[in-house]
């Protein structure tokens, strides 16, 4: 019994003190709760923002190749075909366009395509540029270099979307598994007197309740930063 009011007072004071300080600290948590999760949720939208961008950027590449090298096997000479392609997909990036506009003045391929890739491009805009560049040295394997060119970069997009789609198959199972122990311990103390007086008439048994909740606390929190995209 003397074990007993032991515990209920600690309890009771444990419980007094976070109130005080809840209530004195609840306008600064607030805010530092509040500037956080805007602050995930930006980044959290600046990732998704730019996840979306490379998608659209891959699917126009593949696809201005593969119209590019079927005008190459239609006879036109690679600044017409690549013209075409552009003008046929309706794309937008500037590095393509600045590399329609210098060949189709008379600028070699290599020279202009060397002077692009002199500023800061994303890899699968440069693997495109690179690809071109080889084509406009002439002959069947430029054209097959394209359509090759093409196959990979959507493939590329397929991983993408594969390991967006496994993200979330992870982090379902994440939740699943981290709120399990936690249903069948809730279960197990309504419903068994044993459990119970052990985990909540026990110092052993806090023991093992804070030891499990920060164990599981950590594990998820793990897990999310694993699987979560972050900004680059």
């Amino acid at each position: 019994m003397k074990t007993l009011f032991l515990i209920f007072g600690a309890l009771s004071f444990g419980l007094l003190v976070f109130l005080v300080g809840f209530w004195y600290g609840q306008p600064l948590l607030s805010r530092q709760f509040v500037l956080r999760r805007l602050n995930q949720a930006k980044i959290k939208k600046t990732v998704r923002a730019k996840q979306s961008h490379e998608l659209d950027r891959l699917t126009d590449l593949s696809e201005l190749l593969d119209s590019t090298a079927r005008q190459l096997r239609l006879g036109k000479s690679l600044a017409s075909a690549l013209q075409t392609a552009a003008e046929t997909n309706c794309v937008t990036d500037k590095v393509i366009g600045d590399l329609v506009m210098a060949t189709s003045n008379g600028e070699a391929f290599g020279d202009a395509i060397k002077r692009l890739l002199d500023i800061s491009v994303p890899s699968d805009l440069a693997f495109t540029l690179r690809t071109l560049e080889l084509a406009a040295t002439g002959g069947v394997g430029g054209v097959l270099a394209l359509e090759r060119a093409a196959i990979v970069l959507r493939e590329r997009s397929v991983n993408i979307h594969d390991r967006k789609t496994q993200a979330a198959q992870a982090m379902l199972s994440t939740q699943v598994l981290s709120w399990a122990p936690v249903v069948v311990a809730g279960w197990l103390i309504v419903t068994s007197t044993a459990v119970r007086n052990f985990l909540l008439l026990s110092l052993a048994g806090w023991f093992c309740i804070l030891l499990g909740v920060g164990f599981n606390y950590a594990g998820r929190k793990w897990m999310q930063t694993i699987v979560s995209p972050t900004p680059q």
